[in-house]
């Protein structure tokens, strides 16, 4: 079967105009993402820069091979920029235009005209590889669409750069498209591919995020950014499970806030919202890597404690408890004297179950608010009856 050179190009920048038409779209409902803005132009602009090529081919007018050398410099550019953007990494605009000014004014220039398509290839390829580089230092957000535009880009990088040593060899001729059957014809079949790839990645790449700032966003007490009460409990669960299998301690801390409405209706819900926000921002400095906190009521908190006994637990409650009493004795200008109390659980065997933990850590609560606040205490062992001590718990 014979393939049409003139068809596969237009083919290719027919694709790219789509393709950059569809990402346009899909940033006028989405104008958060710049990046889309971005990669939609870019691919408009290769796609001029296309059909820039075939005008020259077809009229042998040099204009028009400066003004797709330049176009096809651009259109890298701005990916690298949106690549950067994506992750919120500064990208200024005048290293993304470097590239195209550096081409055309190479190709207007008569002595180094010849050097123009070398640039403009060597400058594409080095934009893709800084892009594909952009997308992979963002890989702690763990979105899986982000290693298929990876690939695709450092791909296209790669055939870039065959098509700059057919140019730098000769077999290539100035101003010429490449055959289909050259070692740099490749490119009429892989542009297709990487620019459809690109434009569907990204969408996907863009959805993948928005819901996962959506589960985030489900899973979060909005005013202190913790665990809310549904997250932390499945999520201890997990933790605790995991910890009976290996048959590894886990402690649980239980935090009240003393007195708190007391706090709300003396100064106020945003001096109480303040205090709350201190002892989150306290306790979480107390957490280690594979600890769990979150808030499990208005002025309630729970902490899951892996691998960490009863001692272990109460030194960083004590440690939480004390620094929280020191630091909320004045909340902006107003004496608060904010105070904690804690109750601790811890396993005893591997029979212990979350709500077992959490029940006996709510008991050991109990009785430090009893015994006057602001202080610590253990769980007591259950009876051989299996009952526990009836404790009346107070604010």
């Amino acid at each position: 079967m014979h393939l049409d050179l003139l068809t596969l190009v237009a083919m290719g920048s027919f694709v790219a105009a789509c393709a950059g038409v569809v990402l346009l779209v899909a940033w006028s409902q989405n104008r958060k993402t710049l990046a889309l803005l971005l990669w939609g132009l870019a691919d408009i602009v290769t796609a001029s820069g296309i059909a820039s090529l075939m005008l020259a081919s077809a009229l042998q007018q040099p204009a028009w091979w400066r003004l797709g050398g330049s176009l096809l410099a651009l259109a890298p550019g701005l990916m690298w920029k949106a690549a950067r953007s994506f992750d919120a990494k500064p990208a200024p605009l005048v290293f993304a235009l470097l590239g195209a000014a550096v081409v055309g004014l190479a190709s207007s220039v008569a002595g180094i005209r010849v050097v123009g398509e070398s640039l403009s290839l060597a400058f594409a390829a080095a934009y893709l590889l800084a892009a594909g580089t952009a997308f992979w230092l963002g890989r702690k957000e763990r979105l899986r669409a982000r290693w298929p535009i990876i690939v695709l880009t450092i791909v296209h990088a790669a055939v870039l750069l065959i098509g700059l040593f057919s140019n730098l060899v000769g077999s290539l001729g100035p101003g010429e498209i490449p055959a289909v059957k050259s070692l740099f014809g490749f490119i009429h079949f892989e542009s297709i591919v990487f620019t459809l790839g690109t434009a569907v990645f990204i969408l996907a790449l863009i959805k993948e995020r928005n819901e996962a700032a959506s589960e985030r966003t489900a899973r979060t007490d909005p005013l202190t950014g913790i665990a809310n009460r549904a997250a932390f409990m499945e999520d201890a669960a997990r933790l605790v499970e995991r910890c009976r299998r290996e048959n590894a301690p886990v402690s649980v801390i239980m935090c009240d806030l003393d007195g708190f409405k007391s706090i709300n209706d003396t100064h106020g819900h945003a001096i109480g919202d303040a205090v709350i926000q201190k002892f989150c921002g306290i306790a979480t400095d107390a957490l280690w890597p594979n600890d769990i906190f979150g808030r499990i009521g208005g002025e309630e908190f729970a902490m899951i404690l892996p691998r960490a006994s009863i001692e272990a637990a109460y030194v960083r409650a004590e440690r939480i408890r004390a620094a929280f009493a020191e630091s909320c004795c004045f909340i902006e200008g107003h004496q608060v004297d904010a105070t904690v109390s804690c109750g601790l659980s811890a396993s005893v065997n591997d029979e212990d179950t979350l709500s077992e933990l959490l029940k006996h850590a709510d008991f050991a609560l109990y009785r430090a608010k009893a015994d006057g606040r602001n202080r610590v205490k253990r769980a007591d062992h259950p009876r051989p009856d299996g009952s526990e001590k009836t404790v009346i718990r107070v604010a």
